[in-house]
């Protein structure tokens, strides 16, 4: 690849990690955003006093954008995506974004002296394409088991996201501006469990609880499936794989355990469903599903608001939604690491934006709020 186009390359890696758009950046850069469009696509060479200017912004060397990227052999991953009809919604860029923030995510977190890989399941899967009454009972038990070892059995813990990462997980939750893609997992022998979560907005937060219970489930249950080619990883459909059917029951079992369930229920003497699905943080169609499962609810109700939801066309729109959490919660022990390094001024404002996927205003709102929390002054 010539210089110009890897400068090119550079320059857009940089403006995807950190949500900066063309007209943002032409802005600093003092250029047309036709002009700098023909930069990032490597048509037209960009003199020195404007790429440092560049460099700058993203505090960045110099050097930085004359080097073309590499495969860190040490850092290769084998990723299972989560997505329905992946193939058309997910592109090349979204996958080395995905890879980028797993990166980025080692490069600032010190290794640890231990890495947690899950237990490996192994179910004897049904010939036909659906999960028996055998299968289900199977993952309900082994949903219940992990619940023991996360030690959350007769809990709702306020925060799925910490009580996966306390247990070891690497859980990184960042914005990515496809809505389609809602998380990937990933494991190495080297570096261990990851599970990535887009944080994008209009992703209700039900749906991203959801597909941190369905990713873990991936790592349980499919670990044979991840691949270092991520075409070869990705699903054709999402709802056709019994893969994402073993991982979407194990998600429901893990959200809404039978006995507590029940236990709601009896205490309540009553089915108030908004209430209930507040209560065991998931989406409506999450709770149909498991109170169909348990017999809490007639076939005549279930499929009345399944007729409902297709009338409507409202399959992505949450009804009731959960108030939104902080990019903090989602990401403790990524946020504890980052945020010590920022007090001690060793990053920088860039850099927690790249690895946050947040954009710059929104990152020195959250860095200056950190700042008065600790009673410092810290160059923003």
């Amino acid at each position: 690849m010539d210089a110009i186009r890897i400068i090119g390359e550079n320059i857009k890696r940089l403006m995807e990690n950190q949500n900066v758009s063309l007209r943002e950046l032409s802005k600093v850069i003092g250029v047309s955003h036709p002009t700098l469009k023909r930069y990032v696509e490597g048509r037209q060479p960009i003199d020195s006093e404007k790429l440092l200017r560049i460099a700058n912004h993203f505090d960045k060397n110099f050097e930085y954008f004359f080097e073309e990227e590499k495969e860190a052999d040490t850092k290769a991953f084998g990723f299972l995506f989560r997505a329905d009809k992946a193939t058309e919604k997910i592109d090349d860029t979204d996958i080395e974004r995905m890879k980028d923030s797993l990166r980025h995510y080692l490069d600032v977190m010190e290794d640890p002296d231990f890495h947690y890989m899950p237990e490996k399941y192994i179910l004897r899967m049904p010939k036909k394409r659906r999960l028996d009454k055998e299968i289900k009972k199977k993952i309900e038990e082994l949903a219940y088991a992990q619940r023991r070892v996360l030690n959350i059995e007769h809990v709702i813990p306020e925060n799925y996201f910490e009580v996966f990462s306390q247990a070891g997980i690497h859980v990184v939750a960042r914005k990515f501006a496809n809505p389609d893609f809602f998380g990937a997992s990933s494991y190495s022998e080297e570096h261990g469990s990851f599970i990535l979560i887009n944080d994008n907005e209009s992703i209700p937060e039900e749906r991203k609880i959801y597909s941190l219970v369905h990713e873990y489930a991936h790592l349980l249950f499919h670990r044979d499936q991840y691949r270092k080619d991520h075409k070869a990883a990705l699903y054709e459909s999402g709802r056709s794989d019994m893969s994402e059917k073993v991982a979407d029951k194990f998600a429901g079992f893990f959200l809404m355990p039978r006995h507590l369930v029940k236990a709601y229920v009896d205490d309540k003497q009553r089915i108030d469903k908004v209430a209930m699905k507040h209560h065991f943080k998931v989406s409506m169609q999450a709770l149909y599903v498991m109170l169909r499962e348990y017999g809490m609810i007639t076939r005549e109700q279930s499929d009345a608001f399944w007729k409902q939801v297709n009338k409507k066309a409202t399959e992505k729109i949450e009804p009731h939604p959960l108030p939104k959490m902080a990019i903090e919660e989602k990401n403790p022990k990524l946020i504890g690491k980052i945020k010590d390094d920022f007090l001690k001024e060793e990053i920088g404002t860039n850099k927690v934006a790249e690895l946050l996927g947040m954009n710059l205003v929104d990152t020195r709102k959250m860095l200056k709020s950190w700042r008065e929390s600790e009673g410092r002054y810290l160059h923003l």
